[in-house]
């Protein structure tokens, strides 16, 4: 049972709510320098190590996980990997993902892109960018003579990939051979047709850029099938990039942390704000502090198999972070941005449609119970802990958050704030985690990194695909982290470790797990009719908080 809830201006003991406070102030402490300018823990408090039950749970899910590797070291100790199918034994004990079985196919790489690891990443567009090479010639190529490529502009039919911010990405090194980012573009077009999806997203062309800015080539679905594929291959390294360093790095774990900081320097453990958070912060600064120490460290994962040096990568981590603002990750207004929020024109876009009932849900959870306690303008304007946090949040020696406005004045905007959070830490970061699995474990899907530059002509063969695909030690590696960031479920959203000692907090609660029981009804009716089951963003699949 947790702790009655008090605004500060109503507490009995507001002197014991001081104290708490201070010590907790020390205790928790901003640095700006480990990953500047981007604000992270200073050093963990002990409350917030992993408890004993999380690591307990979180080693018995990797059991599976030594006997795999050494299956994989005997099968590869002697035998350099060149076949594709090959990267197939790096799975012997561990489950072999689904998109093994189709990961060449078109329909399998266009639906990544609405269903994938990275949803985030695509865009409805208007217009073709200035830099890229794709005309009607190659439109008509790839869909058929009958379409037309500004009638599909128009009709707000084509769909666009870049990755600017990784354009300046040259590269690490890995035993002193290089490693390789391409620099693609990619268009799609979504072909109606009768189906229950009401049509499917087809790939058009794909442009990959010179790291030299001279003879970039464009691919299309007509080219012969290796060349193609490599094509294709491109965009795939390039976005698991995206995915692991921005969407998923710098979008949730990066992002959520000064608000996990400053709520416990500023609003005292029975605000009723702190109670509704806690368990949507547990455990996530230890584990992102973690993540500082052996994953962002040189001679660390993101050193070794992505793509970029690590001075690279943590430049792209920044330059993301930078892009995130509370008010712009409201989810509806996101895909909104995207031009990704009309089902009229988009009719099957899973991510979107799954997301916008979990937000919904939330929504609705985080303004009844936030009216519990605020119930006039006054309740909002006298909670100086509220107003202390807002203030720290956005300063520049404290959270420094985009979006977030320095003085809370009405509910709305306090609704607003916690919803992100919520959906942040919870089935935001839960999709974009857990589908590591499915579309990262099995590496040609989506290697790290190339190994070999990319041909300044076409004609590939299978050998020189080998050669820019990761060697055998770089493919374990991928492996062997995708499933440790994977395997572990600690909590599902809406089930919390404590109850709330307000009933009627409680009641809200009850509701909400209602409302999720009855969204993931509606997801395993939409999957049935979906071309491959949308699981990730299932109220059973969510966790609370980001702790993997």
């Amino acid at each position: 049972m947790t702790m009655k809830p008090y605004l500060p201006q109503n507490d009995p003991q507001p002197n014991a709510r001081t104290n708490w406070l201070n010590k907790n102030r020390e205790d928790y402490q901003y640095n700006h320098n480990y990953l500047a300018p981007i604000p992270v823990i200073d050093k963990v408090p002990p409350q917030e190590l992993f408890s004993a039950q999380y690591t307990a749970g979180r080693l018995g899910s990797m059991a599976n996980l030594v006997p795999n590797m050494l299956a994989a070291q005997v099968k590869n100790l002697f035998d350099p990997l060149d076949e594709l199918e090959e990267y197939e034994n790096l799975l012997s004990v561990l489950p072999k993902p689904n998109v093994l079985r189709n990961y060449k196919s078109d329909a399998c790489f266009a639906e990544q892109r609405l269903s994938g690891a990275n949803p985030l990443a695509i865009r409805r567009i208007d217009a073709l960018p200035d830099n890229f090479g794709v005309n009607n010639y190659h439109f008509q190529q790839a869909v058929g003579r009958e379409h037309d490529l500004e009638k599909a502009l128009k009709e707000g039919k084509l769909y666009f990939l870049d990755y600017p911010l990784l354009f300046d990405v040259k590269g690490g090194s890995y035993q002193n051979s290089k490693k390789y980012l391409p620099k693609p573009q990619a268009l799609f077009y979504w072909q109606t047709n009768h189906s229950q999806t009401g049509g499917s997203l087809v790939p058009v062309a794909i442009q990959i850029n010179s790291d030299y800015g001279t003879n970039s080539l464009v691919y299309t679905p007509n080219d012969p099938h290796l060349d193609w594929f490599l094509a294709k291959t491109c965009v795939q390294i390039a976005d698991g990039n995206h995915q692991e360093l921005g969407s998923h790095f710098a979008y949730t774990h990066a992002v959520m942390a000064p608000f996990a900081i400053s709520t416990a320097r500023q609003l005292a453990e029975n605000h009723p704000i702190a109670l509704l958070l806690k368990p949507h912060f547990r455990f996530m600064l230890f584990d992102n502090d973690l993540g500082r120490l052996y994953f962002l460290q040189p001679g660390g994962p993101v050193d070794n198999f992505m793509a970029g040096a690590l001075e690279e990568s943590l430049g792209f981590i920044v330059k993301t972070y930078n892009e995130w603002s509370v008010d712009k990750f409201v989810f509806p207004r996101l895909m909104k941005q995207n031009q990704m929020d009309d089902a009229e024109v988009l009719p099957h876009f899973p991510f979107r449609d799954d997301g916008i009932l979990i937000w919904n849900a939330i929504e609705k959870f985080v303004t009844e119970y936030l009216k519990l306690y605020y119930q006039s303008p006054e309740d909002l304007s006298e909670d100086q802990e509220l107003q202390n946090w807002a203030r720290e949040l956005v300063a520049q020696d404290g959270g420094r958050v985009k979006g977030m406005p320095g003085r809370i004045d009405t509910i709305e905007q306090l609704i607003e704030i916690i919803s992100v959070v919520v959906f942040t830490c919870a089935p935001l970061h839960s999709a974009l985690n857990f589908a590591q699995y499915e579309y990262m474990a099995f590496v040609p899907n989506m290697p790290y990194a190339a190994y070999q530059p990319m041909p300044e002509t076409k004609g590939v063969d299978m050998e020189t695909i080998m050669k820019i695909l990761p060697p055998f030690k770089q493919a374990a590696d991928q492996v062997m982290w995708t499933h440790i960031l994977t395997s572990y479920h600690y909590d599902k959203l809406g089930f919390y470790d404590e109850k709330f000692a307000d009933s009627l907090a409680q009641e809200i609660l009850v509701q909400f797990q209602h409302d999720l029981h009855e969204i993931e009804r509606q997801i395993d009716i939409k999957n049935q009719t979906r071309p491959i089951p949308y699981n990730f963003l299932k109220p059973s699949q969510i966790i609370n908080s980001i702790n993997t």
